[in-house]
């Protein structure tokens, strides 16, 4: 509160009602200022008394924790939902510990988020008045230190990759090679006798498993020269909806192969976005065989394109068998795989393809009940002009201080307005 207020609080009994009038509008101007300005901020402000009953909760807040009801004897943690955040509160607030960032998961529907918390004291005048509780959304930085830890390892595999995948991949020609000779040789034995058959037969197995470990192992090295060589991408404007379609139409056989029900859903009048039909639909394919994987049973294969905050989504959701969430943030790392025959390059190259369109990939899943991959381009803006030097708007003006049209000189009015009434 400002000095003058406090200044003429002191001689209150001895002001007319006309200056009380003044002072009291003069304050709630003030105060809406302050609650404008609270209720503006992106972080969540909750403000309890010594009792631990809520005094303001602002818009933020309100959102981020949902109250589930309503009573202003009630202490917070029994208004709200969440019965994690019940207990933290409850064992924070009764034990008068100070934290700071304290995480906590948010299952909200399609939309999970982490916020972090931090529980202080509310110092007025020197003494303790209450509680202050500050949340802050984290969930766009902890995806932002996911991509970075992940685009860290993609830098380092870089480094080690080309020459080692080329030492490999030379030998293993020759060694296809040298087998092809001996099967020619082998062939040519066709006449011997029963004995020298079996034996021919059996070599003739055990080199089809040489070969077919030789095929995995150049898949291996192709994969990987693929994930670390610099890609010739060349973004024009597309319709994605077109590279999904084509996607769904090449992958029908396979899907209902493996008794899966396949869904599209496209919305209508889709944006264009700047894109490379090849790599795109490299990546989507990557996601769509790692979905079918996941079904082992059967289950329902959707392919959806929408469009929300100028970005374009592409979304394949399964059914299947779902991710831990603490498997969750390794599934983009190089060589992480849960298939016995994987690569563990397939969502390395995805998500490298995803960053060369500029766009960002995401993953939410459940064990036992699916897992859905959404990947997020942006959609192209209109240039916007800018005013020339000199036409920006002005933001100079009176100072304020006490709220909205309210400056020191109202105060000082009302002031001495005081001091001739008590004259």
């Amino acid at each position: 509160m400002k000095p003058l207020f406090k200044q003429m609080l002191k001689r209150i009994d001895r002001l007319s009602p006309d200056i009380i009038r003044q002072m009291l509008s003069l304050l709630a101007r003030e105060n809406s200022v302050y609650e404008a300005a609270l209720n503006s901020t992106l972080d969540g402000i909750i403000v309890c008394d010594l009792e631990h009953r809520p005094l303001f909760i602002n818009r933020s807040a309100e959102k981020m924790l949902r109250f589930s009801t309503w009573h202003e004897d009630l202490p917070l943690w029994q208004l709200i939902e969440d019965e994690a955040l019940q207990e933290f509160f409850s064992s924070v607030l009764q034990g008068e510990e100070k934290v700071l960032g304290r995480e906590f998961a948010l299952d909200r529907p399609g939309n999970a988020r982490i916020v972090a918390i931090s529980v202080t004291e509310l110092l007025s005048d020197g003494r303790i008045s209450g509680t202050l509780i500050h949340i802050e959304d984290i969930t766009d930085k902890r995806k932002r230190e996911a991509q970075l830890r992940r685009a860290e390892s993609l830098a380092a595999l870089t480094t080690l990759a080309a020459g080692v995948a080329h030492e490999i991949k030379n030998p293993l020609a020759s060694i296809r090679i040298q087998l092809g000779i001996i099967r020619r040789l082998l062939q040519q034995c066709q006449n011997l006798h029963e004995r020298e058959r079996t034996m021919t037969h059996q070599l003739g197995h055990n080199l089809d498993l040489v070969e077919q470990e030789i095929d995995r192992l150049n898949a291996i090295v192709v994969d990987f020269l693929f994930a670390v060589r610099p890609m010739d991408i060349i973004l024009m404007r597309d319709r994605a909806e077109e590279v999904v379609r084509e996607v769904a139409e090449f992958m029908k056989d396979e899907i209902e192969q493996q008794h899966i029900t396949l869904r599209l859903e496209i919305a209508e009048n889709l944006p264009e976005v700047m894109l490379d039909r090849k790599y795109l639909k490299q990546a989507l394919l990557n996601i769509v065989k790692n979905a079918i994987a996941a079904m082992p049973e059967g289950g329902t294969l959707t392919m959806s394109v929408t469009s929300a905050n100028d970005e374009l989504l592409l979304s394949v959701t399964d059914t299947g068998i779902g991710i831990p969430e603490e498997l969750q943030p390794k599934i983009f790392e190089p060589y992480f795989t849960t298939k016995e025959t994987g690569t563990g390059l397939g969502l390395t190259i995805t998500f490298k393809i995803v960053k060369e369109h500029n766009g960002e990939i995401t993953v939410t899943s459940k064990p036992g009940k699916g897992s859905t991959f959404t990947i997020h381009i942006p959609v192209p803006q209109p240039e916007r002009k800018s005013l020339p030097p000199g036409e920006e708007h002005s933001t100079t003006g009176t100072s304020v201080h006490a709220g909205a049209g309210m400056t020191e000189a109202d105060l000082q009015e009302v002031a001495g307005e005081a001091q001739r009434t008590e004259a």
